[in-house]
């Protein structure tokens, strides 16, 4: 597996924590921490379309950079800037991973990942997505989340600036307690975007492929 095929299973299909985090009841939240839940669930329900550069940091220390594209219900797309010759694309059901340097295309379930929930038509962490930790800081909150079916492994945390509430970054954790944390910037919301950004047509179809494209 390439190093840049790491990086995107750990991006949105890391491997379940061993840890053994699991859920809160909803009897065990605070009022603030359901409040705060509610402000969250009602500012990602009013985003149907987003714009953003991002900016992605592994462990390692490694970096890249590119623009993410999010339309919801069920598409989104990561679109590395060179010299990462990497592309992801939601297409609705199937998140695709594209290495252009070897030709790879790997195909995923977008229920699977740990970013399904955000391309959700109705996100709601009172159903399937469950709230494993709230934390806060001045200024700051973050939630922590995992899938109560199982069907999306791992956990991914929120990050938000409070005043006016606004996302600014993710981390997902894989089983090895490895963080891949993606950095929003210059985010646009509720723009129009063109449908092509959520499609993918192989440009070799005779290269290495895994995965079902349904």
């Amino acid at each position: 597996m390439t190093r840049y095929a790491k990086v995107f299973l750990t991006l949105v299909v890391a491997a379940g924590l061993t840890v053994g985090l699991h859920g809160m009841a909803w009897a065990e939240l605070s009022a603030q921490d359901k409040a705060d839940i509610s402000r969250v669930e009602d500012l990602l329900n009013g985003i149907q379309t987003l714009q953003a550069r991002f900016t992605q940091l592994s462990d390692n220390g490694g970096t890249a950079e590119g623009v993410f594209y999010l339309q919801r219900p069920g598409r989104l797309r990561f679109e590395y800037d060179p010299p990462t010759p990497i592309l992801i694309v939601g297409t609705g059901k199937t998140i695709v991973f594209y290495d252009s340097r070897l030709g790879q295309v790997t195909y995923v379930p977008i229920k699977s990942t740990p970013l399904g929930f955000l391309v959700d038509e109705t996100i709601s962490f009172s159903g399937d997505t469950e709230v494993v930790r709230v934390d806060r800081e001045p200024g700051a909150l973050a939630i922590t989340l995992a899938d109560k079916k199982g069907r999306r492994d791992g956990t991914i945390t929120l990050i938000f600036s409070d005043s006016p509430l606004r996302l600014r970054m993710w981390r997902v954790t894989d089983a090895q307690g490895k963080v891949t944390t993606i950095a929003l910037s210059g985010m646009r919301t509720n723009l129009t975007l063109d449908a092509e950004l959520f499609r993918f047509v192989n440009p070799d179809p005779f290269g290495q492929t895994s995965g079902d494209p349904q």
